[in-house]
C-alpha cells in the first residue's frame, strides 16, 4: 500500500472514529468563512431554459453564440456585485466588503426580512422533506433535494440526520440527473457527516457502489461527489476535516480511471475551496508506516496544497483542460481569508506569479491555460507602487489585448487588469498603491474608447469592477471621478442592444451618477427585454430612487415577459422596496402561465423575503399545479432560506475560467453542469 494511499485511509478512518464517538469536527456548527470563490451563473437574473430541470438556470434569454460575449463572464460573476439578498436580510450591514462575500456578513441583523428559524425549521424544511418522501416526479424531486441541502441544519442535528438520509436515498435513483444531484446535494448541505459517503462515491468504492446499486459509480456522479468534498471543506471549521477532504481528493487526482477529464477538473477545482493553515500543523499522530515519506503531501499544509497544484500546472501530459484550473486554484490558495499572510505564503505568491507571468508573456501555453493564467494573475496582483512583481503584473495585463491575439484572453485582461488595479497591496508589503490606480485607469480609459470593438464592452466592465473594488476599500480617487465621466460619455454615444447593457451595469458598479438620466430613458424606451432588464440592474446598482416608480410599472406589465419581470422585481429588491415581494406573491396567486410562475418564483427566491414563503408553500403543495411549477416553488424556498447569502455553487464560478469547464462544470447547452444549478 503506498504512502498516499495508506494516508487518505487513515484519515478516512479517523473521521469515521470520530463520527463514532460524537466528536466529528465541525457537525452541528455555524457557518464560517469559507475559501476564495464567488459567483456561479445561481445568481441573478435568469430565464429558465425550456425543457430543463427547474434546479438549473441561465443568465439570458438567448444564449450569446459568440462565447467571448460579456453576457457569459456576468453570467458567472455578478451575484458579488449585485448582493441581494444582503438588502433584504440585514439593513446597514456592509456587503461591499470582499470579507462579507467570504463569509463574514452572515450574522443575523436587527430589523431584517430573512425567513425566521420558526419558518425555516417547523414549515419549509418539513414541506421539502414531504416532497422527498411521497413524490416521484423527476424535476421537482431534484428542486426539493437542492433546496432542502441549502437550507442545511447548523445547529439542528435532528434535521441534518433527516436531511442527509432523505439526500443519500436518492443516490440509488434509476435517473441519472437524480443522482448526481444527490451528491453534490449533499456537498451543499455541508455537513462534516457525509464525507465518508462522498469518498466512496468519488473513488468508485465497493461502498460506493453499493450506494448508487451499479457495476460502477458514473464518472459525473464522482465528478459531482468531488465537488461536494469541496463544499463541505469550505465550510468546515475543524482543520482535519479539511485535512480529510484535501487527501481524499488528491487520492482521487492520483488514481482517475475514468478516462474523462470531468473527475481531474473536479478535484483541482475543489481543492481550491479548501484552504489548509499556511504552516504544518499536524492534529493527529503519523503512524509509523507513513514515516520518512519522500514528499510531503498536499493534505499537510497550504504550501504543500500550492506545491502540489503548481507540479500539475507543470505537467505536460495531463489533461489540458485540467491544467487549465490549476492558476485560479492557485490564486484561490494565494489569497484565502487569514489575517496577515505568513512570509513563507509571501514568498510563494511571487514565485508563483513570476510562472504566471513568463507564461503569458512568452505565450507557451495553450489558450485555454493561458486564459486562466490571465484571471489568476488579476486575482492575486495588487496596486503596490513599490512591489516590481506587481508592477510587472499591471503591465503584463495590460499588454494582453495589444500582445496575445486569442479573443478570450485579450477580454479576460480587461477584467483582471481591473481587479488588480483596485486592490490594495498594503495586505501584503503596505506601499501605497497610487501609482497603479492610476496607471490601470489609463489603461481602461483607452480601452474604453480606442480599444477594439468586440472588447469595449469588456472595457466597460473592467471600469465598473474598479471603481466598484476600490469604492468598496473605500478608497477616494481622482480616478473614479474621470471613469465614471467616461462611461458617462460611452454609454451617450452607445446605439447597438446587445452592447447597452454593459454600459448601463458598468456605470452603476461604478457608482456613475452622472448616467441615471440616460438609464432613466432607457429603461422608458421599448428596448429587448435583455438589456432593457440591464438598465434596471445599473439604476438599481447606482441606488437611484427615482426609478422606483417606473420599476413598478415594469413588472405590473411584464407578466408575459419572465426576463424583464425577474430583472425589474429584482433591481427593485436592490433599492429597499418592501413592497416587490407583497406584489410578486399577489402575481403569483393569480397567474397559471408556467413562464410567468417560473420568473415570479425565481424572482421571489432570490429575493429572499420571509413574506415569500406562504405563497411559495401553497404552490409547492397545490397537487392541482403542474409538477414543475410545483418544482419551480421548491427552487424558491431554497433560496428563500438558504444558510449563505451567496448561491452555494459562488465559492466555485467566480473567477473561474468558464471556457476551459467539461459538461460536469457547466455546459449552457444542457444546463446539467454544476454551476447551472439554482
Amino acid at each position: 500500500m503506498t504512502f498516499r494511499f495508506s494516508l487518505a485511509i487513515f484519515f478516512l478512518a479517523a473521521l469515521l472514529s470520530r463520527q463514532a464517538s460524537g466528536q466529528c469536527g465541525s457537525c452541528g456548527s455555524g457557518p464560517v468563512s469559507g475559501g476564495p470563490g464567488g459567483v456561479g451563473p445561481a445568481g441573478m437574473p435568469g430565464a429558465l431554459t425550456p425543457g430543463l430541470s427547474p434546479t438549473t438556470a441561465f443568465g439570458s434569454e438567448v444564449l450569446p453564440g459568440d462565447l467571448t460575449d460579456w453576457r457569459l463572464w456576468w453570467r458567472q460573476n455578478q451575484a458579488l456585485y449585485l448582493a441581494l439578498k444582503s438588502h433584504v436580510h440585514a439593513l446597514g450591514t456592509d456587503t461591499g466588503r470582499e470579507s462579507w462575500f467570504l463569509g463574514d456578513g452572515q450574522r443575523p441583523q436587527e430589523g431584517t426580512l430573512r425567513p425566521t428559524q420558526e419558518q425555516i425549521r417547523g414549515a419549509i424544511a418539513p414541506a421539502l422533506l414531504a416532497v422527498l418522501a411521497r413524490e416521484k416526479n423527476d424535476e421537482l424531486v431534484t428542486g426539493a433535494m437542492v433546496a432542502l441541502a441549502k437550507i442545511g441544519a447548523d445547529g439542528d442535528a435532528a434535521l441534518g440526520e433527516r436531511s442527509e438520509a432523505a439526500l443519500t436515498s436518492f443516490l440509488t435513483d434509476g435517473n441519472q440527473q437524480v443522482r448526481e444531484t444527490a451528491a453534490i446535494a449533499l456537498g451543499i448541505l455541508a455537513s462534516p457527516r457525509a464525507i465518508p459517503a462522498l469518498a466512496h462515491l468519488l473513488w468508485d468504492t465497493q461502498e460506493g457502489r453499493r450506494a448508487v446499486k451499479g457495476a460502477e459509480v458514473d464518472y459525473r456522479t464522482r465528478s459531482f461527489a468531488a465537488y461536494g468534498l469541496g463544499l463541505v471543506g469550505a465550510r468546515a471549521q475543524n482543520e482535519l476535516d479539511r485535512q480529510i477532504v484535501v487527501s481524499i481528493l488528491r487520492r482521487a487526482l492520483e488514481r482517475d480511471d475514468t478516462r474523462s477529464r470531468d473527475l481531474e477538473v473536479a478535484c483541482l477545482v475543489a481543492l481550491g475551496l479548501v484552504p489548509l493553515a499556511t504552516i504544518e500543523t499536524p492534529t493527529f499522530e503519523t503512524p509509523p508506516a507513513l514515516a520518512g515519506a519522500r514528499a510531503t503531501p498536499p493534505e499537510r499544509s497550504r504550501l504543500a496544497q500550492l506545491d502540489y497544484v503548481a507540479a500539475i500546472l507543470d505537467d505536460e501530459k495531463r489533461e489540458v483542460l485540467a491544467r487549465a484550473q490549476c492558476p485560479v486554484t492557485l490564486a484561490r490558495l494565494l489569497v484565502a481569508p487569514e489575517g496577515a499572510p505568513a512570509p513563507e505564503l509571501a514568498h510563494y505568491r511571487d514565485e508563483i506569479a513570476r510562472d504566471l507571468l513568463e507564461r503569458v508573456e512568452r505565450e507557451r501555453d495553450r489558450s485555454e491555460i493561458l486564459q486562466s493564467c490571465v484571471l489568476a494573475l488579476g486575482q492575486i496582483g495588487t496596486n503596490d507602487g513599490a512591489d516590481p512583481l506587481d508592477a510587472r503584473i499591471r503591465r503584463t495585463l495590460a499588454n494582453v489585448p495589444s500582445a496575445i491575439s486569442e479573443p478570450q484572453t485579450r477580454a479576460f485582461a480587461l477584467v483582471a487588469a481591473a481587479e488588480a488595479g483596485a486592490r490594495s497591496g498594503s495586505g501584503l508589503l503596505g506601499a501605497a498603491g497610487g501609482e497603479g490606480i492610476a496607471s490601470a485607469r489609463g489603461f481602461l480609459v483607452e480601452e474604453l474608447f480606442d480599444g477594439k470593438y468586440f472588447l469595449q464592452p469588456w472595457a466597460s466592465l473592467a471600469t465598473g469592477v474598479f471603481c466598484w473594488r476600490l469604492q468598496a476599500q473605500g478608497v477616494t480617487d481622482p480616478a473614479l471621478e474621470t471613469l465614471q465621466r467616461a462611461l458617462r460619455h460611452a454609454i451617450e454615444d452607445e446605439r447597438a442592444h446587445e452592447r447597452l447593457g454593459a454600459y448601463a451595469l458598468a456605470a452603476g458598479l461604478a457608482g456613475s451618477a452622472e448616467c441615471a438620466p440616460r438609464l432613466m430613458k432607457l429603461l422608458a424606451k421599448e428596448l429587448p427585454d435583455e438589456p432593457r432588464g440591464q438598465v434596471a440592474l445599473g439604476l438599481a446598482l447606482l441606488g437611484h430612487d427615482e426609478a422606483i416608480a417606473p420599476l413598478r410599472e415594469v413588472v405590473a406589465s411584464s407578466r408575459f415577459r419572465p426576463e424583464l419581470l425577474r430583472a425589474g422585481a429584482i433591481a427593485l429588491a436592490i433599492l429597499g422596496d418592501k413592497d416587490v415581494a407583497t406584489q410578486l406573491a399577489a402575481m403569483l396567486k393569480e397567474n397559471r402561465s408556467l413562464a410567468t410562475q417560473a420568473a415570479i418564483t425565481g424572482a421571489l427566491g432570490f429575493i429572499g423575503d420571509r413574506r415569500s414563503v406562504e405563497p411559495l408553500l401553497e404552490l409547492l403543495g397545490d397537487r392541482l399545479a403542474t409538477e414543475r411549477a410545483r418544482a419551480f416553488a421548491a427552487v424558491a424556498l431554497g433560496n428563500v432560506a438558504d444558510k449563505e447569502l451567496l448561491p452555494w455553487n459562488a465559492k466555485i464560478g467566480s473567477g473561474l475560467n468558464y471556457r476551459a469547464a467539461p459538461a460536469t462544470l457547466t455546459d449552457p447547452l444542457t444546463g446539467t453542469g454544476i454551476l447551472d444549478f439554482l
